[in-house]
């Protein structure tokens, strides 16, 4: 389970978003585009970090992976809360680029929950790949406070 957010100030670094995020945010929305610019969103969860860069996997088998390869340029947003007025949402855009497999076994480290996903399905892992996110530009908003918080950040 993922942590709560913890009180958002105007002191909120770069490194801390980013730790933020992996920390407190399960489920991410990604924008991607096709061949043809079209856009499409698909959800995965950013799993773990190394240094300045989020880590997050998907199967090669999927649209969502070949439009990751063929144009890398994304935007990942993800709202926290149950409720508008108890809501965390950050929004992060970046450069996708696919790494090297051994960050599998971080994942799988560091999120037990991919063992549960991939028990019945001896391929799961094999078809994983590994992504990394390089942030550019990003913003969070905290609307638990008054005024609402809201601080924008450059990579």
């Amino acid at each position: 389970m993922r942590k709560e957010v913890p009180q958002l100030d105007n002191s909120l670094t770069n490194d801390e978003l980013l730790q933020l995020i992996v920390d407190s945010f399960q489920s991410v929305v990604f924008g991607t585009v096709d061949q043809n610019g079209d856009p499409h969103t698909n959800v995965a969860d950013i799993e773990v970090r190394d240094d300045d860069r989020l880590i997050f996997s998907t199967t090669y088998q999927k649209a969502f992976y070949n439009r990751l390869k063929n144009h890398p340029r994304i935007s990942i947003t993800a709202l926290k809360g149950n409720e508008t007025l108890d809501s965390v949402g950050f929004t992060l855009d970046g450069i996708a680029e696919e790494v090297d497999e051994k960050y599998l076994d971080q994942i799988f480290a560091a999120r037990p929950e991919m063992q549960q996903i991939s028990a019945n399905h001896s391929e799961r892992r094999s078809i994983l790949r590994p992504f990394a996110i390089t942030p550019l530009v990003g913003s969070i908003y905290d609307l638990r406070q008054q005024p609402i918080f809201q601080k924008g950040f450059k990579f």
